[in-house]
């Protein structure tokens, strides 16, 4: 049964700014300490069962280990046992690890320690920590938002710093947890116009929720996040895990069904479907002083850039153009941005594969599809896409700059 709650219903804690802004702590560890200091509330200490938070949170035993154990490394928390379980104590006194005197060369044995507080703070709801229909990158969004609205309910990051700082790199990853805070309610988003331009877009935390008891929640939503979550590793078109275990930074990372060539991972320099890796390895040994003969096909280009969920990528693009900034509001502007970037993804296929037959060398353009060159690419595309005229010559300057 839904019903109108309070957002502090549940009670919240204090959360602060230097932790969520930290640029070398993952999203998922702050999915974690956003969780510590909700129930910390007014005191500086939290003592949830382990499995509690693996449930809560959805994520699995191995990941949530590695992620505290980044947090009490960083000197943010402090873990104890006790005989009724851990404890854990979030610090006041944090090491200043963005002090400019720290980063200079030499000085890596200066360690300065700063009130965590010194950089501002905001409230983080129980109330969101709890929701299990929430991805935990959904919830470390949410909490970020919060560290920066501090006593009020509106916060102003762009974009751009939100996903460098929780080390986000694609659109399409950021915008399928951010959807989830705004779908449920917890966040409204308004973009304003300078000059008839959009300009800034404003974050409005929402004091009144609808929501169900999540108490009572029931295992299988839980379940149903956790599969579609998506890995915290910053590339575009991340992969969904199709397996009923909560979430996992290894599974999702390292043991996807079909692994997507054309992004970063970070286990392994170069990834490739094994067909795709023999038919380049027997293309190279076939070169010679005559051109090469690779035999690469738009299926196979579709499958090196993960066009299936690049697909779904637009699709999630134009859910919040539509729905959350207003921006497409005629089933002809629809009509229009389904049309304009079909061709786009369609052109891209198509001048790829013809580069990609036709380079003396073609391992440089394969770097690029896998790294974050290609990623901006991608969102040039969606940024870009109501003021494109010409989808093949801005396709091919595209590519160009993706090289270059």
């Amino acid at each position: 049964m839904s019903n109108l709650v309070n957002i502090d219903s549940k009670g919240y804690g204090k959360i602060y700014k230097a932790v969520m802004r930290d640029r070398r702590l993952p999203i998922l560890a702050k999915a974690i300490y956003a969780y510590f200091c909700a129930y910390a509330g007014c005191g500086r200490q939290a003592y949830p069962k382990r499995e509690k938070i693996l449930r809560d949170l959805g994520v699995n035993k191995d990941t949530y280990t590695k992620h505290l154990g980044l947090l009490v490394e960083r000197g943010y928390i402090v873990k104890e046992r006790t005989a009724t379980g851990n404890l854990y104590t979030i610090l006041q006194s944090i090491p200043a690890y963005s002090t400019p005197e720290i980063m200079e060369a030499g000085n890596s044995d200066l360690l300065v320690f700063e009130s965590a507080a010194s950089h501002g703070f905001g409230t983080v709801p129980k109330l969101v920590m709890l929701d299990q229909t929430l991805s935990p990158q959904a919830k470390a969004i949410y909490a970020y938002f919060t560290s920066f609205a501090g006593a009020g309910t509106t916060a102003f990051p762009r974009r751009a710093t939100i996903m460098r700082e929780l080390k986000i790199g694609s659109l399409g990853t950021y915008y399928r947890h951010f959807n989830q805070l705004v779908e449920r309610g917890y966040l409204s988003v308004e973009q304003r116009k300078d000059n008839g331009r959009f300009d800034i877009c404003i974050y409005r935390l929402n004091e009144i929720v609808c929501t169900d008891s999540l108490e009572e929640t029931a295992p299988a939503a839980a379940k149903e996040t956790a599969d579609t979550a998506l890995s915290e590793i910053p590339e575009h078109g991340g992969k969904q895990l199709k397996t009923s275990a909560p979430l996992s930074e290894k599974a999702i990372s390292d043991k996807l069904e079909h692994q997507n060539p054309g992004h970063k991972n970070n286990n392994r320099s170069n990834i490739t479907n094994s067909s795709l890796e023999k038919k380049q390895e027997n293309n190279h040994q076939r070169q010679g002083i005559s051109a090469p003969c690779r035999g690469y096909t738009a299926v196979d280009v579709m499958e090196l850039i993960g066009y299936e969920q690049l697909k779904k990528d637009v699709d999630g693009w134009e859910s919040l153009l539509k729905t959350t900034l207003g921006r497409i509001q005629t089933p002809e502007e629809e009509r229009r941005y389904h049309q304009t970037m079909d061709a786009l993804l369609l052109e891209l296929v198509r001048q790829l594969t013809a580069a990609l037959n036709s380079a003396a060398d073609d391992s440089r353009l394969l770097e690029a599809m896998q790294g974050s060159a290609f990623s901006a690419l991608i969102d040039g595309f969606l940024d870009r896409w109501n003021d494109i005229r010409n989808v093949k010559a801005y396709v091919a300057a595209s590519i160009k700059n993706m090289v270059c």
